[in-house]
């Protein structure tokens, strides 16, 4: 017996082995009286999120490389775009190409076509356009109340695909904005940043119809012209206008009972062009116009007197609609094309909790569906329809307070359907499953420190542009074809990791939280473009390995903190015709600190951060035997100062890049005769929030 059958057949036991127990009742251990001392500190990491295992739990308990960001890292970041939320989270490169507003999320140098699953409100969020757009999506800052990442293959109960990891984006209900005695509250902010002379407004209200009903709405105008670099220059078409919005509501039927409905709309105005910062006066250049709508609907039944019953149900629908109409060269002026990707689906899970044999057993088990359709008149858009769907069953025992064992199996399957825009046009339709495990074990042996280690394994269907793909790029001929044989990539993952936790270290209520995280991976048949032959097309390129280590602190000491983040990534081609290069530029080293104090009875905040990243050779995708361009590593300083002036008005003020330096984030595809830097040079923002409520 191979060790993957092994595993299955342990999960499957333990699940059968648990499930006879199901009858005995729960028991209930009586909490053990403590004496009264100053409260911990509660930090990041001590966030409840929902973790790998889909089980609600604090960052730090999780035996799973997790890492979240909340309302108050947002509003200290005053991020503008996606791509700042993560700068500070180990093993994850946002890039954006600052002439296109959509945003590429790197997971330990996996990304595009799903590679990494992304949600906003439980929605999964598909888009794909011609080349350096490929795998991006839309997601406006000013409109989330959280976000959390799960890096790697254990993330793939989440759904099909994720075999870099998940990203899930939250809203803020309308519980998040008001206040406990408030039936209704309005807010109003305003921001300002000197580069680029971006302003932004967001309006948000709430109103609690009582406690079984509540209603929440945002509405966010940002606009921007181009900004300059850290050398001074102007970066062509990187102004953009945003207009984005979102509404929900809650409700609560019945006791255990919740309904949440919601809709966010977003609109992005802004130009782009065929090779990112390409100094080329006849390159391509397009006047976008994109819009991207969610919808959403969750029910949640949560009975307090039965432990084997937690359920979530989610619908979603999501489309992303790109219109462009061409600016340049003159002789091309005015020609249309667009985009369009639409993404319908469900997914349901339900967890089970009881005591049985000295252990405290939960089951989780669900299922997932989506149907995805892409269309495009252009000849390099792959279109078609794609159907995702698996299921899922974990089981999890808890021993003492030392033991934790999680087993999973996850089962996926996929279909593709479309036709070929060559000539003769040939219709085809590709499929495959299979059952992916996981197993992890996790002890505690001494108070305050958790080891754990897991295996799992994740499966990734070749995506729509991959195997539909005709058409040039750049205005070249058909150099481009589809390729009907492409087979799913398949990933497996070993990890090891350690969680520290401790309190009053050395003065009371500080705290300690700590996450250290080694990684292995392997992906077999990697999907990439071959461009060292014609005609080029998607092709199972050969076997890739990811490995690094992943770290992430922080102490906080009352009236200040210490945060750091670390990651270290080898990711490579280990065969085939890119063998020896790395994926996707990824750097091999980002670290980060930041150090901040409170005064003022903790009503003001302020500090440092401080990021590095590491040198990247880009190398030649249609030569990869000549040597590599090398992108010099960077260090960005930023500062920062949160103010609550009162009950009703908070002051956020920063500046970014403080000693101006020039940059290009080696994730983007910026072009490498580019005349100025990809990134922003230092830029001062200043925000100002009023609230009423009553």
């Amino acid at each position: 017996m191979t060790f993957r059958n092994f595993l299955v057949a342990g999960t499957a036991l333990a699940v059968i082995g648990s499930g006879q127990a199901l009858a005995q009742q729960p028991k209930t251990a009586q909490p053990a009286a403590a004496s009264p001392k100053k409260p911990a500190a509660v930090t990041l990491l001590d966030r409840i999120v929902i973790s790998a295992t889909m089980l609600s739990e604090a960052v730090i308990d999780a035996l799973a490389p997790v890492s979240t960001i909340d309302g108050e890292q947002l509003s200290r970041t005053q991020a503008s775009t996606v791509a700042d939320i993560f700068r500070t989270t180990p093993g994850v490169a946002a890039s954006m190409n600052g002439d296109d507003p959509a945003t590429s999320i790197n997971i330990r140098g996996l990304e595009q076509y799903g590679r990494v699953v992304v949600t906003l409100d439980g929605a999964r969020q598909h888009y794909w356009r011609v080349g350096h757009g490929s795998g991006s999506f839309y997601v406006e800052p000013e409109l989330l109340k959280e976000a959390t990442v799960i890096r790697g293959p254990v993330s793939n109960a989440y759904g099909s695909g994720g075999i870099g990891g998940v990203v899930s984006f939250q809203t803020k209900d309308a519980g998040d904005f008001l206040n406990s005695d408030e039936r209704w509250a309005l807010s109003e902010k305003l921001g300002h940043e000197s580069n680029g002379r971006g302003f932004t407004t967001s309006t948000t209200g709430a109103y609690r119809f009582s406690d079984d009903a509540d209603v929440i709405g945002n509405l966010i105008y940002r606009s921007r012209d181009a900004y300059k670099d850290g050398n001074g220059a102007v970066v062509p078409w990187t102004g953009e206008d945003v207009l984005s919005g979102y509404l929900k509501t809650t409700l609560r039927p019945a006791d255990g009972h919740e309904l949440k409905l919601g809709a966010i709309l977003q609109n992005y105005e802004d130009f782009v062009t065929g090779s990112s910062g390409s100094p080329s006066p006849t390159l391509s250049r397009y006047d976008a116009d994109t819009t991207n709508q969610t919808y959403t609907a969750g029910y949640t039944y949560l009975p307090d007197d039965n432990p084997y019953v937690d359920l979530s149900v989610n619908f979603y629908h999501n489309r992303t609609r790109a219109e462009q109409t061409q600016v340049w060269p003159k002789a091309q002026i005015g020609n249309f094309r667009y985009y369009d990707v639409a993404t319908t689906g469900v997914n349901a899970k339900s967890s089970s909790r009881f005591d049985a044999w000295g252990l405290q057993h939960t089951l989780t088990y669900g299922a997932d569906y989506y149907y995805l359709t892409g269309d495009s008149e252009a000849a390099h858009f792959g279109s078609g329809k794609q159907r995702g769907y698996g299921g899922f069953l974990q089981w999890q025992g808890d021993y003492s307070d030392w033991l934790q064992v999680i087993t999973a199996i996850r089962y996926d399957g996929y279909q593709l359907d479309g036709e070929t825009k060559t000539k003769p046009v040939q219709e085809a339709s590709l499929s495959g499953s299979r059952w992916s495990p996981r197993i992890t074990v996790g002890v505690t042996p001494v108070e305050g420190l958790q080891l754990y280690g897991t295996y799992s394994e994740g499966y990734r269907a070749p995506g729509l542009q991959e195997v539909f793909r005709g058409g040039g790029a750049h205005g070249s001929g058909d150099n481009y074809v589809p390729n009907l044989l492409l087979q799913p990539e398949t990933a497996r993952s070993w990890e090891a990791g350690v969680n520290v936790k401790y309190d009053d270290l050395m003065v009371g209520g500080d705290t300690l939280r700590g996450k250290l995280n080694f990684f292995h991976t392997d992906v077999d048949d990697y999907i990439d473009v071959n461009l060292t032959v014609m005609p080029r097309k998607a092709i199972n390129i050969g076997a890739a390995r990811l490995r690094g280590v992943e770290a992430e602190a922080i102490y906080d000491f009352g009236w200040g903190f210490v945060n750091g983040t670390a990651s270290l990534t080898d990711a490579k081609m280990k065969t085939g015709v890119y063998a020896g290069q790395t994926l996707n530029n990824t750097p091999l080293e980002r670290f980060s600190a930041t150090f901040g104090v409170r005064a003022l009875d903790d009503k003001l905040t302020m500090g440092v951060q401080y990021l590095s990243v590491g040198e990247i050779t880009r190398t030649s995708r249609t030569s990869p035997t000549i040597p590599g361009i090398v992108d010099p590593g960077f260090n960005i300083t930023n500062l920062f100062a949160n103010y609550q002036v009162n009950d009703t008005l908070r002051l956020d003020a920063g500046i970014e890049n403080l000693f101006n330096e020039a940059y290009t984030d080696p994730q983007s595809s910026w072009s490498t005769s580019a005349a100025t830097r990809q990134g922003k040079g230092q830029t001062f923002k200043i925000s100002l929030t009023g609230r009423i409520g009553g």
